[in-house]
């Protein structure tokens, strides 16, 4: 798409310390702007589902979700316009490398459980689905905080799909997408489909063992996904099962089955947090 020279032309940047792995028709960088560092992602101004992620953000404060500071409309030397976003940079690690090390602490699981299910509330409160949380899309922050990143492939309820009535599969992840995602029953699609993925992100993190992915193939893990009843483990602290069970109850094959809220989920961990023996980080 742009050279590192063109970047820092186009947008101003001082200097460029790292480029990402493009994906899809997004670049991105981390810059040196401003006299502060942050990430520009570069992206066809036509990408509708860009412009709704921009929405989404700009528009609403989100906790724990990066900040976008500037929008920006670019143009190639072929005349290709595009979207330059400036977006806040949170220094920290992803969550698949820390699982990579082995399994968080019930501490961490229990802040990385409260800081998703508080995002999904507000989520909630404006009719947004986030539909690809996922340890890719999770930053434990150099703050000792939790960040959920990436609203691409985000649905407002309350605006038109971006993604054909027709299509047979919906956008997702497969692993952390629930049957809803993949099947794509629209209807069914809400908070409670960001509930299943949360429940999947914290079996993995606090087991150490991904409940449905096994292989590469995909259709084996969506075939897991809708079939499989995760294994029942011991978590250190978690004598009574109390939270196990809470995030077996998260990944419940079909929306009817989950908390019917995430604030009613939120409420849910509350009352189990007394019967859990939190350590330390």
């Amino acid at each position: 798409m742009f050279s590192e020279r063109e970047i820092c032309d186009l947008i101003g940047c001082k200097k460029i310390l790292k480029v990402y792995p493009t994906t899809g028709q997004k670049q991105a960088f981390l810059v040196e702007y401003e006299n502060q560092t942050v990430i520009a992602k570069l992206v066809k101004s036509r990408d509708l589902r860009v412009q709704r992620e921009i929405e989404i953000v700009t528009k609403n404060k989100i906790m724990n979700v990066p900040r976008i500071f500037e929008i920006k409309q670019i143009e190639s030397k072929s005349g290709e316009r595009y979207i330059c976003i400036i977006e806040q940079f949170i220094p920290g690690e992803i969550l698949t490398d820390i699982i990579k090390r082995g399994k968080i602490s019930l501490h961490s699981g229990i802040k990385l459980l409260r800081t998703l299910l508080n995002i999904v509330v507000q989520l909630e409160e404006i009719n947004v689905v986030h539909r690809d949380i996922k340890p890719d899309n999770i930053i434990y922050g150099s703050d000792g905080e939790y960040y959920l990143l990436d609203f691409g492939i985000a649905r407002q309820l309350n605006k038109v799909s971006l993604t054909s009535t027709g299509a047979s599969i919906g956008p997702h992840t497969p692993g952390y997408g629930a049957p809803e995602l993949f099947e794509y029953r629209k209807r069914d699609i809400d908070s409670r489909t960001d509930l299943f993925s949360i429940g999947v992100v914290l079996f993995e993190a606090m087991t150490g063992q991904h409940p449905f992915i096994l292989d590469n193939d995909i259709q084996n893990i969506w075939y897991r996904t809708k079939t499989i009843t995760p294994q029942d483990f011991l978590i250190d602290g978690d004598t009574n099962r109390q939270l196990i069970s809470f995030i077996q109850t998260l990944m419940q094959k079909h929306p009817t089955r989950r908390p019917p809220t995430a604030k009613k989920a939120l409420e849910w961990l509350n009352v189990i947090l007394p019967t859990l023996k939190l350590g330390g980080v």
